[in-house]
């Protein structure tokens, strides 16, 4: 599915957001933790290593292998090496995105997959996010159990696919947006 008209350039109120720089080459995990202010997206792109996306809170629109799907804090997208991607949020997101190295994927999924974030992965996170260079052993720990939970993460097959027609495409934004909006049974697709 293409996410051209939702996350794109040219779609007028959509920004682009500049990945942080220096973080280097994940030994064996990056946790990276950026806000993503609404309307806002990462142009597609690819990593050397995995990449885990994730947020802890509001909604992720993720675009990968042709197809786009939603996603919210109790999800997230497994992307192995190589895979091209743009991630973006409708109406904001704090995005926490995990890079793993090749060799720390060991046991994980071979494809770009929707996984369920299960309370003590999503713990795990948010911890290791905020985990400061002097407590090595301690890190090493949280990192290992992390690797852990994507390896035992449950696959979703289900996830909810973000629409392609423009029509619809506009209605989903609208109701995505406001649901409580009342002008929803009047658009049509």
């Amino acid at each position: 599915m293409s996410m051209k008209r939702h996350i794109s350039p040219r779609n007028a109120g959509w920004k682009t957001v500049d990945a942080p720089q220096g973080l280097g080459s994940p030994k064996p995990l990056i946790v990276r933790v950026q806000s993503l202010p609404a309307r806002s997206y990462f142009a597609e792109h690819s990593h050397s290593w995995n990449q885990l996306v994730y947020a802890i809170s509001g909604a992720l629109t993720v675009k990968a292998d042709g197809r786009s799907v939603v996603i919210s804090p109790e999800q997230a997208v497994w992307l192995p090496a190589g895979t091209k991607h743009s991630v973006g949020s409708l109406m904001g997101a704090e995005f926490r995105s995990l890079w793993v190295a090749n060799a720390a994927s060991q046991g994980m999924t071979s494809g770009t997959t929707v996984i369920h974030v299960s309370p003590l992965l999503r713990t795990l996170i948010v911890e290791a996010a905020s985990l400061k260079s002097e407590d090595r052993r301690y890190a090493a720990r949280v990192i290992a159990l992390i690797l852990d939970q994507l390896r035992r993460a449950t696959p979703i097959s289900a996830a909810l696919p973000w629409p392609t027609h423009p029509g619809l495409l506009a209605l989903c934004e609208t109701l995505y947006a406001d649901p409580a909006n009342p002008r929803h049974a009047e658009m049509r697709a």
